[in-house]
């Protein structure tokens, strides 16, 4: 005969094996996270992929626009240098052929007019046409006997009015693009873009 200790275990053995022969059939439910992880783990690397490709093509446009901006910057640069030569030569006699150098700044206006420029600069690129189009003025009225030099020195007036109001427009350009520009004494205006730096006659 067993002892009620006996008894009491006995009786719970017999209980656990009528449990593991229920439970014997069920299969143990495990939670899925690795599934669930690897979600989170493709989304996240594809968030970083998207981003890294978004800053990659907005450092290509922003490359792009710089250069166009300095190709144009530049060559106005020059039109403006050659345009300011062709009256320079007139003023001091160094031209034979005066319709050969109003053929001349004729060119250099429809090369300015055809420029592509940023909206920035667009005001610039009025002014500066402005500027050659007074510069063909001029060489207009000197060939008119009865141009005096009381007439060439108020054209001349006229002409430093409208360069400065194209320097004064390519600054402002400077300052809409957030370009780093500073105005030299010699009466040029140096500039950084990518942390180059260029010159441009006011």
């Amino acid at each position: 005969m067993l002892t009620t200790a006996q008894q009491k275990v006995k009786q719970e053995l017999e209980e656990l094996q009528i449990n593991a022969l229920v439970h014997h059939n069920e299969k143990t439910v495990i939670p899925r996270k690795s599934h669930s992880l690897k979600k989170w783990m493709f989304m996240i690397i594809s968030i970083l992929v998207l981003i890294v490709a978004c800053s990659l093509l907005i450092k290509g446009y922003w490359t792009q626009e710089q250069t166009q901006l300095v190709s144009y910057l530049t060559t106005v640069n020059d039109y403006n240098e050659q345009s300011e030569k062709i009256l320079n030569d007139l003023l001091n006699e160094k031209i034979d052929n005066i319709e050969q150098g109003k053929a001349k700044q004729v060119d250099l206006i429809s090369k300015v007019i055809n420029l592509k420029t940023s909206t920035s600069f667009h005001e610039h690129q009025q002014d500066l046409i402005s500027v050659i189009e007074h510069r063909l003025d001029m060489m207009t009225n000197l060939e008119d006997p009865k141009h005096s030099e009381q007439q060439l020195n108020k054209d001349l007036i006229e002409l430093s009015v409208k360069q400065e109001l194209a320097a004064e427009s390519l600054t402002k350009g400077f300052e809409k693009e957030k370009i780093k520009y500073i105005l030299r004494e010699n009466g040029t205006i140096q500039y950084w873009i990518r942390s180059k730096s260029y010159d441009v006659e006011k």
